[in-house]
Order: C-alpha cells, then sequence, then structure tokens
C-alpha cells in the first residue's frame, strides 16, 4: 500500500467582506456577487483546495495538513447579512468553511462606515445559526474606528468590548481580531495581546508566514473575478510575494 506523506502547509488566507445577490450592484472593491463566488469556490474545489477551520490552523502552529488537498483559509470581515444569504449556501455545496469577524455594536445593524453604508449586518441570532453551521467567529471590533487613531483607553474598550459581546453570543468564540480596516501598528498589536486575543489578522501587511507573527497575519483581498488567470494569481503566492516586497519597502523608508 502507498503511504500517504502529511506535509504541513503554511495557507494562504482570502479576506472577503460582501458577497451580494446577482442582481445587485455594488461599486465597493469589497463586493463579489454570488455567481462570481460560487466560480470561484468551484475553482478550489476543482484545483483540490480544502478550507480547513482558522481555530485548527493557530493550535497547529499557523500550519495545515497538505497529503491530497492544498490548504486555504477564508475570511469574511465586517458580517453581512449576505454571508448568511447568499455565501453560506454556496460555502455549503462545496463542503467549505469560513471565519467570519462581525463589527459587534449590535443597537448598530447596518454599515456607517465606508461605501457600504446602510448594508444590512448578521443580526446575533443569525450569528449563531451559522455557528452551527461550522462558521467560526471573530472580532471585528465594535466601532469599526481605525484603532491607531484611538487614545490607550478607548483601544482597550474596543478590544476588550468586542470580545465580551462575541462571547455572549456564540458558544465558541474565537480568541482572535481582525483590525478594521487592516490599520495597526506596535503598540496596536501589543495592547491586542494583552487583550487576551491569540492571533490578529491584517491585509496587506505582515511576514509571509503566518506563525512568524501571530498579531499581523497577511490576507489577500479578492475581487469581483473569477476567470482561471486571476485565481491561478491570486493563489500562486505570487501576488503575496509583490505586496510582501512593497511593505518591506514602506516599512524602511517609513
Amino acid at each position: 500500500m502507498q503511504r500517504i506523506v502529511r506535509l504541513t502547509w503554511d495557507p494562504t488566507i482570502l479576506l472577503y467582506h460582501r458577497v451580494c445577490g446577482d442582481g445587485e450592484r455594488s461599486s465597493s472593491e469589497f463586493a463579489v456577487n454570488a455567481r462570481v463566488f460560487r466560480e470561484q469556490m468551484r475553482y478550489l474545489s476543482r484545483c483540490n483546495y480544502y478550507t480547513p477551520r482558522l481555530s485548527e490552523v493557530l493550535a497547529g502552529n499557523g500550519a495545515a495538513t497538505r497529503d491530497t488537498k492544498t490548504p486555504v483559509l477564508l475570511t469574511f470581515d465586517d458580517g453581512y447579512t449576505d454571508n448568511l444569504e447568499n455565501a453560506l449556501p454556496i460555502l455549503k455545496e462545496f463542503g467549505f468553511t469560513a471565519a467570519i469577524f462581525p463589527v459587534l455594536d449590535l443597537t448598530r445593524r447596518s454599515t456607517w462606515w465606508g461605501d457600504a453604508r446602510g448594508a444590512s449586518l448578521l443580526r446575533a441570532e443569525q450569528i449563531r445559526s451559522m455557528e452551527t453551521a461550522r462558521i467560526e467567529f471573530g472580532s471585528h471590533c465594535v466601532t469599526h474606528r481605525p484603532l491607531t487613531s484611538l487614545s490607550d483607553s478607548e483601544l482597550i474598550e474596543e478590544l476588550t468590548r468586542s470580545r465580551e459581546v462575541l462571547a455572549t453570543i456564540v458558544a465558541h468564540p474565537l480568541p482572535v481580531l481582525a483590525y478594521p480596516f487592516g490599520d495597526v501598528d506596535e503598540r496596536v498589536k501589543r495592547a491586542t495581546q494583552r487583550a487576551g486575543y491569540a492571533a490578529a489578522l491584517a491585509v496587506n501587511s505582515g511576514p509571509l508566514e503566518l506563525r512568524s507573527d501571530l498579531f499581523e497575519i497577511r490576507r489577500l483581498l479578492v475581487a469581483n473575478r473569477s476567470h482561471e488567470a486571476y485565481m491561478k494569481m491570486k493563489l500562486s503566492g505570487a501576488e503575496k510575494l509583490y505586496r510582501w516586497l512593497k511593505w518591506k519597502i514602506r516599512t524602511a523608508v517609513s
């Protein structure tokens, strides 16, 4: 019998926000429509990718098993209602899972920032229903303000309050933060660690390897495109390396 060699692999982490209905128009670069999202998931399935749970990857020191399939992590920021209505059925269709990082001011269930103003956000009961479908949930703070702009006391309030709110909603909250706007510096990272988080997700900043800095984990934003060349570029590591080089140059001269 042929022995299967199990390797560990640092997975690419993809970042989504909205998954709009096919008839819905959005000018936001952070919106993907459901048809495109299905094609992207079909590409992952066809090319032998699987989606480990973020909690499992962190428990494995930032690595996931690669034997006959390659791991890729799917994450969603803000917690839009269309993640439940449009994304979840497609994830189920392909046997995939994801981690969602909702904004946790439960008194406001539509967006008040950026170019997605007025978009519906998940309510507590909807978040709970998604957790039963094996979706994991972490924190995206309470007020969706850039954390580097906050005073020390405001920063502590955002970090601690969002963990407290999430713990009242889901049974197994991820001790993981997704920085609003990907906005992070060393002060924010130290405060995040002191607030009890085990890891934190950035966007196009942080080292190439997940385990190299658990409080600035690099993710790649996914656009509303699904053609094969785009997906190959996104998953090959080429874009990740290019953006890492830009970040290294920027941080070196700042």
